[in-house]
């Protein structure tokens, strides 16, 4: 085997890559997550009133739902629709994935990624503010969400989208997965601290 005669070539980007739970403490219609809303997900406060991002760009690899049954047995639906864009060709199409409970012992539930060959299957920059995906659900959804993100090491920073309280400065939190959509976001991480 030849001796290399100085040190390797390395990549000292950090890529993680993340599953993360939420449960619906209200329900959605057509929730609307932006890029940006992922990107705002993993942060730290900079002020007890504001935050920045610590991804600088992110993928989505997978979104699985599980929506419960009624206790009237009425039918529940869960739905992830990747919108595509309203420019022609920015993302590329769009696909509903959906599934409705029936009876009273089986959710609904739903395993879908993104478009193969979309761009919202490629690495994004998490500010963008393009809608990534639309879901809709009941109240107590469980939402398990996988993405990767790139660490940001750019020597810059980018502020969360919406302000936090409460906040204790250099500390990390998780946000709502639909924290940019207008009102308050109802998708809240399980067993992790947030703002």
């Amino acid at each position: 085997m030849p001796r290399i005669a100085h040190p390797p070539a390395f990549t000292s980007t950090f890529i993680v890559k993340k599953k993360v739970r939420f449960q619906a403490s209200a329900a959605g219609s057509a929730d609307v997550v932006q890029i940006a809303s992922i990107g705002d997900l993993w942060c730290v406060a900079t002020t007890a009133t504001s935050a920045s991002q610590l991804a600088e760009f992110i993928r989505i690899k997978k979104i699985e739902m599980w929506g419960p049954m009624a206790s009237d047995l009425v039918p529940v639906t869960v739905t992830c629709d990747w919108t595509g864009a309203a420019t022609a060709g920015l993302f590329g199409k769009s696909n509903r994935v959906s599934d409705t409970s029936v009876g009273s012992t089986e959710p609904a539930h739903i395993l879908s990624r993104p478009p193969q060959g979309s761009q919202i299957a490629e690495w994004l920059n998490a500010a963008n503010s393009n809608t990534a995906f639309q879901l809709t659900f009941p109240s107590g959804t469980v939402v398990d969400f996988t993405y990767e993100l790139v660490v940001r090491d750019s020597g810059s920073t980018q502020a969360v989208g919406t302000a936090v309280v409460g906040a204790t400065v250099g500390a990390n939190y998780l946000r709502a997965l639909d924290n940019r959509s207008p009102g308050t976001g109802v998708l809240i991480p399980v067993a992790y601290s947030t703002i």
